[in-house]
């Protein structure tokens, strides 16, 4: 019950903080490989009615649950999402292992993780034909792009550039060292989200494991520093000048921001940038900080 409420208040303080802003639609969100295996950040905004999610899911399973489950401003589609060829899908026995990639067995070999060979079984390989985000005719606007597919993120950014020229935001899995044969790693995503003009700006989790050769030392797990695996990484829409945002975008950029990300610096830019433009009064940023006061009293 305690958790509804705080689920509540953030909803609450959303639409407040969209009611301040007043955009002209709903923040668009795109989740390609949106298997509900945990709650995705940006529901929140969902909840709180400010912004409209499209997401991408290939896994028959996978799809059927997210589409049992879908609300007023979800909607899901069965595609994978790729360079527009044909590819293989490789259903694992877990399914958040489900690649176009194949399980790379070096790294099960290489790492203390006996339960990944089981995990990353390779139960079924369903040939499927993959869409380039820029071909999608479902998707008109993208504000915020969320994107786990195990290893097919680097496609997908290279066959989106259109979509993604005035994209926000990208909260992007990216790998440190290869999962998958042939998987492209964090520096090949970040040459492709910079030259589109992203700015890498922070690690929102990674994950890490020992070697195999630790499980034959008398020492405690956490005693070792861990080889680094994988990750969720946000890049934003270069915000050093605002210059560059139109005022809607500007909108849409603090509502992510405060709605997804928890960056209350960058709603607090985008609003001084509105601010100086004379698209919202100076009331507008005291309205904000009340907002954050009566949160912080939560």
């Amino acid at each position: 019950m305690a958790k509804d409420r705080i689920e509540d208040s953030t909803e609450a303080e959303i639409r407040r903080l969209a009611e301040i802003l007043a955009p002209a639609r709903l923040t668009e969100i795109v989740d390609i490989g949106a298997n509900p295996t945990e709650l995705p950040v940006y529901m929140p905004l969902v909840a709180a009615g400010a912004a409209r999610v499209t997401g991408f899911e290939p896994q028959p399973s996978a799809f059927a649950e997210l589409a049992d489950r879908q609300g007023p401003h979800e909607r899901y589609l069965p595609h994978a999402v790729g360079d527009g060829t044909e590819g293989t899908l490789n259903v694992c026995r877990s399914g958040g292992f489900t690649s176009l990639f194949t399980p790379d067995r070096r790294a099960q070999d290489y790492l203390n993780k006996p339960r990944w060979s089981r995990m990353t079984e390779v139960r079924e390989r369903i040939g499927i034909e993959t869409r380039r985000l820029d071909d999608i005719a479902e998707i008109e606007r993208l504000d915020l792009l969320k994107i786990d597919i195990q290893g097919g993120e680097l496609a997908v950014f290279e066959n989106g550039r259109s979509r993604l020229a005035r994209t926000l935001a990208v909260i992007t899995e990216v790998a440190f060292m290869p999962l998958y044969e042939d998987q492209p790693l964090l520096h090949d995503q970040m040459r492709e989200l910079t030259g589109q003009g992203f700015q890498l700006h922070s690690f929102l989790s990674s994950a890490g494991a020992q070697m195999r050769e630790a499980a034959e030392l008398p020492l405690k797990p956490r005693s070792l520093s861990p080889q680094l695996l994988d990750g969720d990484a946000l890049f934003l829409r270069d915000p050093r000048d605002m210059q560059d945002f139109s005022e809607e975008e500007l909108k849409h950029y603090a509502l992510i921001a405060a709605g997804a990300l928890r960056l209350p610096d960058l709603v607090a830019r985008c609003l001084r940038a509105l601010i100086g433009r004379g698209a919202l009064p100076e009331t507008a940023f005291a309205a904000y900080t009340e907002i954050l006061q009566g949160a912080a009293r939560r």
